[in-house]
This record gives structure tokens, C-alpha cells and sequence, in this order.
């Protein structure tokens, strides 16, 4: 990697359970960082790769113009939206046609919900974008998509490898309404000359799709043959590529398009993983820590957390549970436990979630022979050797943990060299740098306390309804 740089943008909550994005927010982003970078590295840019989170949805008018700031893939608003859906087509079908769980994280909830509460801008809006296809449209000045984004609109026919028509009409669009949709490596369009001279970057030079965030991060991550990519943030997802859409599917796992042709992408997520550790220090610690020492702290208590349980529901579950209902729970707390306990009890209950996961992937007759684990969790020794002593498989770290950003220039290069292979090139650029093996004792500790944290949920279960309520 010659050079890399980052610039933040916010999210705004305007109402509880809102999350929006303003789109020039992200491209004055792109510009800050860009302008970070050596001129003379900007200069002899080949190629533009890009990546983005998923589902948010930027309405635009006829003349290229943002309408209104984007709803993002965690907002909540759109509940009844997403009610609406399953009441009109049914869980089963839509799972089976778009591959996806019905949520509010999809385009199709928040497109309903625009027509239902801004009907003048779903009136006005001629184009609906998703954040990278907003970033490619202000940097070619054409409107185009990849098939990893089109598929987790729950608008998309995974089967068809087309727009579905009925939800579109539905939901109240045409597929008119969203951008061509290409392969991920495809380049259909260059550099304006007024992003050109924004970035420092030659005019003309092709612009590849590239793909989703989490795409991008299995194929960077080196993940495939049976190795799975586990990537720790602010939340922790689980994708596993597969040849194409296995049989029997099970219907709490998400399955959508991959960057790569041919293959899809078995996915799961958690609401909050990291999140979670980052309100640890900051509300019971006041910030007094950082993450190296609460790791130490955690590290200093033994396995299983002195028999401290935490369920990590503190914004719901999502995979494999999908129980928005659920919450957060310290379970066997005593005057006993201090800081270290409840952080690795958190880092523990997230290995406990990812077990879960695992287990549906080989429920489905998928092979897991071990993880790849990417994101800022994988700096963490204590947290991986805890995800392999949880899971029981090996977990690998590979040279390059910002797997998404990888995977984007690894399809850049695939755009300009079609002989190019994606997925060998990512294994011979990021392979495995550090492994983490199961302790036998530590193993079979987690073996039983896993049980333990699958009865406390099955046991809460019918309360957590009346602790989320608002009248509660």
C-alpha cells in the first residue's frame, strides 16, 4: 500500500431510531482525504476503485441533485414499512426471491416510508442512489450500479439477476428509478473533469464500481474455501463466499450477490459488537482507558469471565435471532466482578453470538474450517484468541485488516486487467500473518457456558417485549 488517508463525516439522529448521511458530506470527505495524499501519487492515478455501505437510499431529482439527506442501512424508522412488506408477499417469499430477511436496513422499507411521509420529494425524485453510487455519479457524471448493491435492496430478483418488477411496483418505483447495473469490475464510465481537478486525479481515467462494504471485505480478507470473514467494529459481521446460491438457504441468514461473478455472499450481522466495549469505557470507565488497557484489564480475568454471562443486545439482534425486542443483559453479576470481568464478558457474549452463526452456516451443510478476522477487532490478541477458544477453529489475521478498501482496488485492477484474478491476487497480498489456535481448557469451558448463554436467551425471550415498549 503506497499511501492512505481518511477524513470523517457525521451521522445525524434527528429522531430517536434515525440515522441519516448528507451526501456531500461524503464527497467532501473523498476530497479532504484525497487532498491528504502525495500530488505526485495523485497524478498517476490508473484507476478509481469504490466501496460503501449498503441500503441507505440518496433521492435525486431529474437534474443530478440530492433531495435530501440519505437514510442509511441502521435507521429504524420504517418498522411498519417493513410490517407492510412481509404482509404483502410474505416472509418465505421474500427471502426466497431477494434473499434477504425482511428488516429495515433495506432500500425497499425506506422508499415506502418516503412515499408515505415525504410524498412530495418521492414525487420529485427521479433517481434513488445508494452512498457509492452517489460517489461514482459526482465522480463520472453517470449514473450506474454493481450487482452487490442492487441485491440487498430487497427490490432485486436474486434469481433473475434483475429488478423485481412486483416489489418494485409494490414499494411505488419502476427499475427505471435505479441506475444500470453492472458487474463489480466493470468500469462503464472515467473521471468528469470537475471531480478531476477536485482530487488532484487525471481526468479520464476509469472509474470501477467496485462493490458494498462487506463484498469488498471477503474478497480483500483473502476469505473463500472454508474459511470464513468475521470483521469487528462498531458491529461484527459473519460472510462466508459460496459457488453460487446454495440449496436450502436458511431463512435467518441473508444471501446477496458477490464482487466476484458467479459466487454470492452468506451473511450475517450483529447490531453492536465494538460499539458495546466503547460504551463500557466510556460510561463506566469516563473515557479514563483505552482500548489497549481495557484489553489488559479483560485479559487478566480467566475464561468464561468468573461465570459473568453478557448477552450483547443493546441494540437488538439481529442475526441469527433477529429479535429487534432484544437487549443487553449482565447475567451472574456479583460484588466480585469488576471492569476486567465486564469487558471480557462483552468480548466473550460476542464470541457466543458468532458461534451461533457458525452453527447455522453448518447447519446448511457449509464447512467452516476457520476465520479470517478483519476490522479494528483484529488488533485485539485477547479478542481473537477468545473468538478461537468460543469457536473452536483456528482464526487468522491477515497483513491487511482495512480488507474493504483492499477489495475495492483489487477490483479496480480486475476492471483494467480482465485476466486479472480478484480472489487469488487478495490471498497473495493479504495472506495470513498471525494464527490463533484453540486452548483445549479454555474450550471446554466456553463449551459449557455457551449452552448456558443459549438458555438465558431462550429463557428471556418473552420478557424482553415488554422492556422494550415504550410504556415500559
Amino acid at each position: 500500500m503506497a499511501a492512505q488517508a481518511a477524513a470523517e463525516y457525521p451521522t445525524l439522529h434527528p429522531q430517536p431510531g434515525w440515522a441519516e448521511q448528507a451526501p456531500e458530506a461524503w464527497w467532501d470527505a473523498v476530497a479532504r482525504s484525497g487532498r491528504q495524499l502525495p500530488p505526485d501519487l495523485r497524478r498517476g492515478v490508473l484507476a478509481v476503485g469504490l466501496s460503501s455501505h449498503r441500503g441507505g437510499v440518496v433521492p435525486m431529482d431529474g437534474a443530478g441533485r440530492p433531495l435530501g439527506p440519505c437514510i442509511i442501512w441502521m435507521d429504524r424508522r420504517s418498522v411498519a414499512e417493513t410490517d407492510a412488506l412481509v404482509g404483502a408477499f410474505g416472509r418465505e417469499r421474500l427471502h426466497l426471491v431477494t434473499g434477504l430477511v425482511p428488516d429495515t436496513e433495506f432500500t425497499a422499507s425506506k422508499l415506502l416510508w418516503l412515499r408515505a411521509h415525504a410524498p412530495d420529494l418521492f414525487r420529485a425524485a427521479r433517481l434513488y442512489l445508494q452512498p457509492r453510487d452517489y460517489l461514482y455519479f459526482r465522480l463520472t457524471g453517470a449514473p450506474a450500479t454493481d450487482y452487490t448493491l442492487a441485491s440487498r435492496t430487497m427490490l432485486f430478483d436474486l434469481g433473475r439477476r434483475d429488478w423485481w418488477e412486483e416489489g418494485c411496483a409494490f414499494v411505488g418505483v419502476t427499475p427505471a428509478a435505479f441506475p444500470p447495473v453492472f458487474p463489480s469490475t466493470a468500469a462503464p464510465h472515467r473521471v468528469g473533469r470537475e471531480a478531476a481537478d477536485v482530487l488532484g486525479i487525471p481526468a479520464g481515467v476509469p472509474v470501477a464500481l467496485g462493490a458494498g462494504d462487506r463484498p469488498c471485505e471477503v474478497l480483500g480478507s483473502g476469505a473463500g474455501d472454508g474459511w470464513v470473514m468475521v470483521s469487528t467494529g462498531t458491529t461484527t459481521n459473519v460472510s462466508a463466499a459460496a459457488p453460487g446460491r446454495p440449496a436450502g438457504v436458511d431463512p435467518r441468514v441473508m444471501c446477496s450477490l458477490h464482487a466476484v461473478e458467479g459466487m454470492v455472499v452468506l451473511e450475517q450481522g450483529m447490531s453492536a459488537s465494538g460499539a458495546i466495549l466503547r460504551w463500557v469505557r466510556d460510561r463506566l470507565l469516563a473515557g479514563r482507558q483505552d482500548y489497549p488497557q481495557l484489553d489488559a484489564m479483560a485479559a487478566a480475568v480467566p475464561a468464561g469471565a468468573n461465570r459473568l454471562l453478557f448477552l450483547p443486545f443493546m441494540m437488538g439482534a439481529r442475526a441469527t435471532r433477529w429479535n429487534p425486542d432484544a437487549r443487553g443483559v449482565w447475567f451472574g453479576l456479583s460484588e466480585t466482578h469488576g471492569t476486567g470481568a465486564l469487558a471480557r464478558s462483552v468480548m466473550e457474549g460476542v464470541a457466543f453470538e458468532l458461534r451461533a452463526a457458525l452453527d447455522l452456516l453448518e447447519g446448511m451443510r457449509l464447512g467452516v474450517a476457520g476465520v479470517r478476522a478483519v476490522g479494528g477487532g483484529a488488533r485485539s490478541a485477547l479478542w481473537n484468541q477468545i473468538y478461537a477458544d468460543v469457536l473452536g477453529r483456528e482464526v487468522g489475521i491477515p497483513r491487511h485488516t482495512d480488507a474493504a478498501s483492499l477489495g475495492a482496488m483489487l477490483l479496480a485492477l480486475a476492471a483494467m486487467d480482465p485476466s486479472a484474478d480478484p480472489v487469488s491476487t487478495a490471498r497473495a497480498v493479504n495472506p495470513l500473518v498471525t494464527t490463533f489456535r484453540p486452548d483445549a481448557r479454555a474450550a471446554g469451558r466456553y463449551r459449557d457456558l455457551y449452552a448456558k448463554y443459549n438458555r438465558l436467551y431462550e429463557a428471556l425471550r418473552p420478557v424482553f417485549p415488554s422492556l422494550a415498549s415504550p410504556e415500559a
